[in-house]
């Protein structure tokens, strides 16, 4: 099933390299039992060292895991387990870059995010939503922690509408660093231009939750693309020291 491995190379990374391929190759399942410690080393011809070593790289990578006393099984692949990698990312990024490019990846994704949610929408969501904006419209500016809160709440409603894993998982860890990134750009403006920034939010999201009442696919798409617009300029400005 392996291919013996020869010393020029490191060990470490050439098993953890093939045991990988093998799990992708589907050899081995999620929720199924790699071999033993011994058969690894049989298999490999190497030393227990080298083959704990890698064991302990595809654990990290959250590939596998180790139950003492049971052995090393596979991981079960789900939405969650993968969004936590992703969330762990953006938690520990602190490259400006980095929330940029999330922007921008948000630019791509939600327009048709919001159109799904347009065809998807009932009745108790647009009330969730209804409800959010009357809330965002009567907090009170100096509490810029829980107005960006409510604003990540708005698109969060509209993820769940949208009701698709894949944009879930690609875009809820996105929306878990935007409170961050809002109060930061906050944390920089005063009073005056804090109002205008709430008040132009507050409009794209009355023309979001207005298209989405509608089912009208292409506003909303529209709209959304304007508020992430406004959100990737705003930011821009704050790089630039504006």
């Amino acid at each position: 099933m392996f291919t013996p491995l020869g010393i020029k190379k490191s060990l470490t990374q050439m098993i953890e390299y093939e045991l990988t391929e093998a799990i992708r190759a589907g050899k081995y399942l999620p929720g199924s039992k790699l071999p033993t410690e011994n058969e690894l080393c049989e298999l490999f011809v190497v030393s227990r060292t080298a083959v704990r070593e890698a064991i302990k790289k595809i654990s990290a990578r959250g590939i596998v895991q180790v139950k003492r006393g049971s052995g090393v099984y596979v991981s079960e692949i789900s939405i969650k387990n993968a969004s936590e990698t992703l969330n762990l990312f953006f938690e520990l990024s602190s490259d400006k870059n980095v929330i940029l490019q999330t922007i921008n990846t948000r630019l791509v994704l939600e327009p048709a995010l919001v159109s799904q949610a347009a065809i998807n929408r009932s009745d108790e969501q647009i009330e969730l939503l209804v409800e959010n904006i009357k809330m965002t419209q009567s907090c009170d500016l100096s509490d810029a922690n829980k107005e960006a809160e409510l604003d990540n709440d708005f698109h969060k409603t509209i993820l769940s509408i949208a009701d698709n894993q894949v944009l879930d998982l690609l875009l809820g860890p996105m929306f878990n660093l935007m409170p961050k990134f809002k109060t930061s750009v906050y944390a920089k403006s005063h009073e005056g231009e804090l109002v205008n920034k709430k008040n132009i939010m507050l409009k794209h999201h009355e023309t979001i939750l207005d298209a989405i009442i509608k089912q009208d696919e292409q506003t909303a798409s529209k709209a959304m693309y304007n508020h992430i617009l406004e959100t990737q300029n705003n930011y821009i400005k704050t790089l630039e020291g504006k």
